[in-house]
């Protein structure tokens, strides 16, 4: 038998489960990225709507987000028994709130962009808001970049809303009009359509008490045949 066998049968077997451990942390893959959740208030106090807003951005500037797989999470989400939604920028207060409420995640050249809610796909040039209190309204107010939103022929797949983001001294902000089969590195969730619909399930006490009622039921009906019999 060789010495260095017989060595690893005598040790103790918390030593070898350590060793296993440490080897697997030095040749395990790291994540040094992860993604943005950032979650703030626009308050009545502070001349706000008292909607909650919440931004997220993926784990890398190379894994943009789809315009429907942002719009698809956006309704899937809720907060406080609030609907979530992409969000609606309805007025300067709003997009001013907007621009300093998150730390958005930026990309090459320190640009960055993050979807919102309006789209004009079912009639070009008619900007409308998909979801929210707004949903269905046409667009009002606007904030758009030099040259957009893209209109020129050929180019009517520019159906998709997003927030622009250029850093800089100062950074600016504008809105920008994105293919359908564009990303951005970012969405905006707003809560602020009312209580969510859905129907609670019954909690364990809910349960008991159920329960408790047919069996009483039950009962009740055996004592009657009984008698009638």
């Amino acid at each position: 038998m060789r010495p260095d066998s017989r060595l690893a049968r005598h040790l103790p077997h918390k030593m070898i489960t350590l060793a296993c451990a440490a080897l697997a942390l030095l040749v395990a893959p790291t994540t040094t990225s992860a993604q943005t959740d950032q979650l703030v208030q626009w308050t009545t106090e502070a001349g706000g709507n008292g909607h909650w807003y919440r931004y997220l951005s993926p784990v890398s500037i190379f894994e943009p987000f789809s315009f429907a797989t942002a719009q698809s999470a956006a309704e899937a989400s809720s907060y406080n028994g609030l609907q979530g939604y992409l969000a609606t920028i309805t007025s300067q207060a709003e997009q001013d709130f907007m621009n300093g409420a998150f730390s958005y995640l930026l990309g090459f050249g320190g640009t960055g962009t993050a979807w919102l809610g309006a789209s004009d796909a079912a009639t070009e040039g008619e900007w409308r808001w998909l979801g929210g209190p707004e949903a269905g309204q046409l667009v009002s107010y606007t904030n758009w970049r030099p040259g957009h939103p893209v209109a020129a022929a050929g180019f009517e797949n520019y159906d998709l809303l997003a927030l622009s983001i250029f850093g800089g001294s100062p950074t600016t902000y504008g809105w920008v009009s994105v293919e359908q089969s564009g990303g951005a590195l970012g969405y905006i969730i707003e809560y602020g359509n009312g209580p969510v619909t859905t129907v609670p399930e019954p909690g364990p006490l809910g349960l008991l008490a159920a329960g408790a009622a047919a069996f009483g039921m039950m009962v009740r009906r055996r004592r009657e045949d009984a008698a009638r019999g």
